[in-house]
Formats: structure tokens, sequence, C-alpha cells
């Protein structure tokens, strides 16, 4: 039996008023996929997580 290591890049772009409530959904979204890695057999070990929060500067403004 062959072992693979996959390693995921992205980003998740999101609309919160403070930076706990977007770590929190995030956090949230991230149980989900784990809940989902785990269903699978196949995979034996895995790790996923934040790896940073940045705001993102408004390029339009809304009023």
């Amino acid at each position: 039996m062959k072992k693979f290591h996959i390693e995921l890049t992205g980003f998740i772009e999101m609309d919160t008023d403070q930076e706990r409530d977007a770590r929190i959904l995030a956090e949230r979204i991230l149980g989900e996929i784990r809940s989902v890695f785990s269903e699978h057999g196949a995979i034996q070990n895995c790790g996923i997580g934040i790896n940073s929060v940045t705001e993102k500067q408004l390029t339009r403004r809304y009023g």
C-alpha cells in the first residue's frame, strides 16, 4: 500500500464586523471539513488549521 501526502492551500473571504467573528466562523468551517475527513477510512492522518487572519481593505465605500 502506498501513502500520499497532499498539501491544501487556499483562502476564505467573508464579511463580518469583527476579526473574532471571522475566526469563529472559520473554525466552524474547519470543524466540518475535519468531520468529512474523518468519515473516509483511507485518511489516516491530517492537520488543517488557520495560518493567518488579515483584514482586507474595502475598495469602495458603502453608504
